[in-house]
Formats: C-alpha cells, structure tokens, sequence
C-alpha cells in the first residue's frame, strides 16, 4: 500500500523559517540602496576646492574656488543635490541662506516655482568681485555700461505702441531671444552679463529651420550652452558672462515660434520680453505681455544681431 502526501505539507518549518530571513534582508537591502539613496559624496569632498559651486555667497576667501568653478558649466552642484528620492534638492543657481537646514525643503524661497533673483549667486556677483578688488571699481563700470544698454534697448518701442515705459525693476523676470549663430558673439556675451546681473534672465534660442533630429538637438544645446557661457576657457576674466550669472538650463532651445509664445505664458511673472521676430512680438501681445523688437540685420563679421544693437 502507496501512502500519498500533501505536496503542501512537505516544507519543514526549518525551510519556512530561512525563506522568511532571506525575504527580508532582500526587503531592506532595496528599501537601503534603491529606495533611500544616501549621498554618495562625503561631507569633507564638498569642502575641497573643487569646480562645484559653493553652498554660501562667496567672499574674498573663496576667490580661488569660484573662479575654477564658474565656467565649469556641467558641475554645478554637489552629488547628493541631484537626488529628488530621499533627499531635498538644491537648484545649482540659488544661494541658499546662510543658516539654512539642508534637511528642510527650499519649496519656501522659490516664487512661482521660480528662484528669485535676490536669492541666486548673480544678484551679489558683482558685489563680491568688488569685494575682492577695491580698486577694479567693478560696479561703477558696470553700471555705466548698463545704462548705455538700457539706453538703446528702451529705445525701442512696441508696434502701434507709441508711449515708452521704464524698464522693469532690478530683480524682474526677463526673456530674451537669440540665433543659433550667436553663442560665441563677444558683445552679446557682455549685454546678456550685464542684464543678467540684473534681472532674472531667461534665453530662448531660436531654433526654427535649424532641422536634425532629437538627439542632434541635444547635442548643438550643449555645445551652445558651453560656448556662450565660456565653460573651456580657462583664466577667463571675472566678468565674462559665465553659469554663476546664467545658470545653464535658462539658455532653452525652441524649434517653431509657437513654441517660444507658448515658453512665455507659461513662465510666471514675465515683465520683459525681447525677441526679433515680429509674429511673435503681436502674438504675446495679445496676452498682455511687454515686447521689444530689435533689429535682425546682423553686419559682415558674424556679429549676433542683438549684440550689434545693443553695443555698437
């Protein structure tokens, strides 16, 4: 006589107890290194002069290590601010205070989802470099090289819109438009330093008729972004325009002219917008927006169009 067993029986309690240990030290090696990440860089790397932008607002002691790190356009932040999962992220751009809790959210400092010009690394640039050299009189040479673009850039006058206004207030949200060829006009460079040491600035770069696929696209944003903001030059002088005073994700590629009307509405807080393309200066009117037009004759030498209007 055959005696059948229940398969369901034959496990001994010896077997149920080790698959029950082996389930859960699987549950918490993946709840430690996948689902709370820790930072991988330790506390002291971040205190090494290396090309990561500082935490603080720089002064004449860290001279040396802002000027290895702000051309470096890639290396903005410390390793364990691009977690999103486990930890509070830390825009590369904002200039966090100075007794700020890095285990609390920054949520609280950001208008509109946007970091306010007073609380990034451009708004106190130049007063720092000034800190650092007396005698250079950064401030009061930029300010007279500002008023002298101001003076041509508000010259301007909307279509059908016969009254000039002010310009916006230090610290507004601007957006201005450029050509796949300008990146590494020389002027431009300097206007767009001067403006965004001044307002929050956003460059939109038109890309319409510029063709090639996705991956092409990517490819020309990062050169674009490495060459206007002078990331591969080393030595380059303080005031070039460079990542601390135009954070590299504000310089955004746009491949039709919708798409750049459509940037705009959807920016929060936009006093100014300054584009060469008249179909888009009616089209963001008729929401309201401020427009100026400049100018797209661009001269024999290359020149950025806007650059070349605004510094002769």
């Amino acid at each position: 006589m055959v005696l059948q067993t229940d398969p369901t029986q034959s496990s001994s309690p010896a077997a149920i107890s080790i698959t029950i240990i082996l389930f859960a030290i699987v549950t918490y090696l993946l709840y430690k290194f996948v689902l709370s990440p820790e930072p991988t860089e330790p506390t002291a790397a971040r205190n090494t002069t290396s090309s990561v932008i500082p935490h603080a607002t720089p002064t004449s002691q860290s001279s040396t290590r802002r000027a290895n790190s702000h051309n470096n356009v890639t290396s903005n932040a410390t390793g364990d601010e691009y977690f999103s999962c486990g930890t509070h992220r830390h825009p590369s751009h904002l200039d966090p205070p100075e007794k700020w809790d890095r285990s609390t959210s920054l949520s609280k400092y950001l208008s509109s989802g946007i970091v306010p010009f007073r609380s990034t690394h451009a708004a106190g640039y130049e007063t720092n470099l000034q800190k650092e050299s007396p005698e250079n009189e950064v401030i009061s040479n930029n300010r007279k090289d500002r008023a002298r673009i101001f003076a041509k850039l508000f010259s301007l006058t909307a279509p059908d819109h016969g009254k000039k206004k002010p310009p916006p207030n230090r610290g507004a949200n601007i957006v201005v438009t450029v050509y796949p060829m300008d990146a590494g006009c020389k002027k431009l460079q300097k206007a767009l330093m001067l403006l965004g040491t001044y307002y929050n600035l956003f460059v939109l770069v038109d890309g319409v008729g510029l063709g090639g696929k996705p991956k092409e696209h990517r490819e020309f944003v990062t050169k674009f972004r490495e060459e206007m903001l002078n990331a591969n030059k080393e030595g380059s002088e303080s005031m070039h325009l460079n990542s601390l005073i135009l954070p590299p994700h504000r310089i955004i590629l746009l491949s039709t002219s919708a798409g750049r009307v459509a940037f705009v509405r959807q920016l929060s807080g936009v006093e100014l917008i300054v584009d060469g393309d008249e179909k888009v200066t009616k089209e963001l009117e008729r929401f309201g927006h401020r427009v100026l037009v400049y100018p797209k004759v661009v001269g024999g030498d290359g020149s950025s169009a806007l650059g070349k209007f605004l510094i002769p």
